[in-house]
């Protein structure tokens, strides 16, 4: 009877020393997201801002490399009606945009900040030079005139919204704030790796 004991509690320290191991393993717990401003000053700078920025009008001037053939391509895109609501932790907007004098999209759309994943501040020639190669259009070179930053948000899934900007000043502080809102409402990469 007394090994008995013995070996139980053999085994229920054996336990105790795993449960600590497991949970040394756990990975650490997202950023502290009381640090900075409030959601709804954040959000409302967010919106402030996207509501400032107005229409970005840029040529493309592409160059195919296999075939030596060069073109230009007329863009403009503008966010309107931008309402960034801290209550719901969701960005609401129209975005219109037009290519080669034809409208690609002019649609109302939305952002969950629950469900971005990350974002990135990028030239709109890497933008374009990605989303291209996607489509197996690997040799082409892009040169945007006048220079013209994305700030692109990319959500859970195979969901993305992106703003345009002329100024990478403005395109990085609106990310920083978005960044800080999204960690406020709780989404950002889960990845501990």
């Amino acid at each position: 009877m007394k090994r008995c004991v013995i070996m139980m509690c053999f085994a229920v320290l054996a336990a105790t020393g795993a449960l600590a191991q497991q949970k040394k393993s756990v990975p650490p717990s997202p950023k502290n997201a009381d640090k900075g401003p409030s959601l709804e000053a954040t959000m409302k700078f967010v919106q402030t801002k996207l509501n400032e920025v107005g229409k970005v009008n840029f040529a493309d001037y592409v160059h195919n490399n296999s075939t030596q053939n060069d073109w230009i391509v007329q863009n403009s895109s503008e966010a309107t009606n931008v309402v960034a609501d801290a209550a719901s932790c969701r960005i609401t907007y129209h975005m219109k945009i037009v290519v080669s004098e034809k409208v690609a999209f002019d649609e109302d759309a939305s952002i969950p900040f629950k469900d971005v994943q990350d974002l990135t501040v990028t030239t709109v020639e890497d933008d374009i030079k990605t989303t291209d190669a996607a489509l197996g259009y690997t040799t082409r070179s892009y040169r945007a005139d006048p220079p013209i930053f994305v700030l692109k948000l990319r959500r859970t899934g195979t969901g993305s919204n992106a703003f345009d900007f002329s100024d990478e000043d403005l395109a990085n502080r609106v990310a920083k704030a978005m960044v800080h809102a999204v960690e406020l409402c709780g989404g950002g990469n889960k990845d501990p790796f």
